[in-house]
């Protein structure tokens, strides 16, 4: 049986946050988008585990990033669900001038609901660009 409509659109929520709760620097509150032993992958050989370690991972990413999705793609059955969502990852600049991209990919979604909340039980991002665009200086006022 497929998800019903409002599990759907709990997890398109869920990814939101994402992305809102990471950029705007709310690196506790990101990091609670994931069961406790919840993973996220990027390229790192272990990638980052834990609601600790991903709340100082979140920690870490500089104020000038912008994550944007689209193009999401859900199915599951009760309790667990996949996802696949297009990312890009853009760097804000300061007036008069164009922001970067900085990389562009997919999420690989492994999801769970536990409580009647949609979390991430892993997350893995696979880039489709050969190069990450280094973040420039933390621009004044954000």
């Amino acid at each position: 049986m497929a998800l019903p409509v409002e599990d759907i659109l709990a997890i398109q929520k869920l990814a939101a946050d994402y992305n809102h709760l990471i950029d705007s620097g709310s690196a506790e509150a990101w990091a609670q988008l994931f069961v406790p032993d919840g993973t996220l992958e990027f390229g790192m050989p272990e990638g980052v585990k834990g609601h600790e370690d991903l709340a100082a991972f979140a920690a870490t990413i500089n104020p000038a990033t912008r994550h944007v999705i689209s193009n999401l793609s859900i199915d599951g059955e009760g309790e667990e669900a996949v996802a696949s969502v297009y990312l890009e990852v853009y760097y804000t600049a300061p007036p008069g001038q164009p922001r970067e991209l900085a990389i562009t990919g997919i999420y690989r979604d492994q999801l769970r609901k536990e409580g009647g909340r949609w979390r991430y039980v892993s997350r893995q991002m696979m880039p489709d660009l050969g190069d990450w665009a280094p973040a420039p200086e933390t621009i004044p006022g954000l």
